[in-house]
């Protein structure tokens, strides 16, 4: 394919794509009809997205008839795709071909299945056959485009679910007001990482409340850090910020770490922290690998800076 088609129109086709894609899964339930069908007809008339479908569709047939007449059985209700992986990327296309031409199979789908309100049996049809079908499509086609580049590895399919809201990625640093420049070095560097710590000062507008900013700084945080030092003194100041982490933890289970970094010489770890994650680190550099490691969140794909290649 890369020999047919340009570097300019691969990119293209695979930001239309993308931007078809989040259409149909992510914008207003109410045009849902109107999406499915700008998404079917981009992938049977772009160039690309229906040279990688071809190519399967010459040489598989699917009974896309049957698949509806099992799944609108009301005593069946089942949704049986092949075990073969190119045969249930064809046979979903060719759903979501058919639901284009006919919309009025997903009220038939939706009931079948329990789903009473639109909302709801257009989430049930996005969840059960849509996303499999994008999320699959859309790696075959970051595999075909062969590019080092943002639009083919944004399309490299990640389920929806490991993709966290903008509300639950903070890292909240907890430390002694004497240790602050210890741990703006830390602050910086995940900010440049493309994480996103919260410490009090830059996060904090004047006049707010502390304790209620602080409470909503763990809210929105998928780990706490409590750095303890040789300045360490255990004087119940950080005792709030403990039973906030732990209450947080209890409530996010695997998506929150309590992560504590002990200094060289510091005080022991405070009894409340010795259940959860902490290291002995002699400098920052071996501090700042182990609180990688224990992040619940990874690191993006590897990609060329903007002024490398502009």
């Amino acid at each position: 394919m890369n020999q047919e088609l340009s570097k300019e129109a691969i990119a293209n086709s695979l930001r239309l794509f993308k931007s078809r894609r989040d259409d149909m899964l992510h914008e207003d339930i109410a045009a849902f009809d109107h999406h499915l069908q700008r998404f079917v007809e981009f992938c049977q008339s772009d160039q690309m997205v229906f040279s990688v479908l071809r190519r399967l569709i010459e040489r598989i047939n699917v009974d896309t008839e049957q698949w509806w007449k099992s799944a609108l059985d009301y005593e069946e209700r089942k949704l049986v795709f092949p075990n073969d992986a190119d045969e249930e990327l064809v046979l979903r296309f060719k759903i979501l071909e058919s639901v284009a031409v006919n919309p009025r199979y997903l009220s038939k789908f939706g009931s079948v299945h329990g789903a009473r309100k639109r909302d709801d049996w257009i989430n049930l049809f996005r969840s059960l056959v849509v996303r499999p079908f994008v999320d699959e499509l859309s790696h075959r086609l970051g595999s075909a485009a062969d590019l080092a580049s943002p639009d083919a590895r944004s399309l490299q399919a990640v389920p929806f679910n490991r993709i966290p809201s903008d509300k639950e990625i903070k890292i909240f640093l907890s430390h002694k007001s004497v240790d602050k420049p210890l741990v703006y070095r830390y602050y910086y560097a995940l900010m440049e990482a493309g994480f996103s710590p919260w410490l009090d000062e830059p996060n904090m507008a004047a006049g707010v409340s502390l304790e209620r900013e602080i409470f909503r700084g763990f809210e929105e945080s998928c780990a706490a850090v409590f750095f303890i030092t040789d300045n360490f003194r255990d004087e119940k100041y950080l005792a709030a910020e403990v039973d906030y982490a732990v209450m947080q933890k209890r409530k996010k289970n695997n998506k929150f770490a309590i992560i504590t970094l002990r200094y060289s010489n510091a005080a022991p770890v405070p009894d409340l922290l010795t259940p959860y994650i902490y290291k002995d680190v002699d400098n920052d550099l071996q501090g700042y690998y182990e609180l990688l490691r224990a992040l619940p969140l990874e690191f993006g794909p590897v990609r060329w800076k903007v002024e490398v290649i502009t």
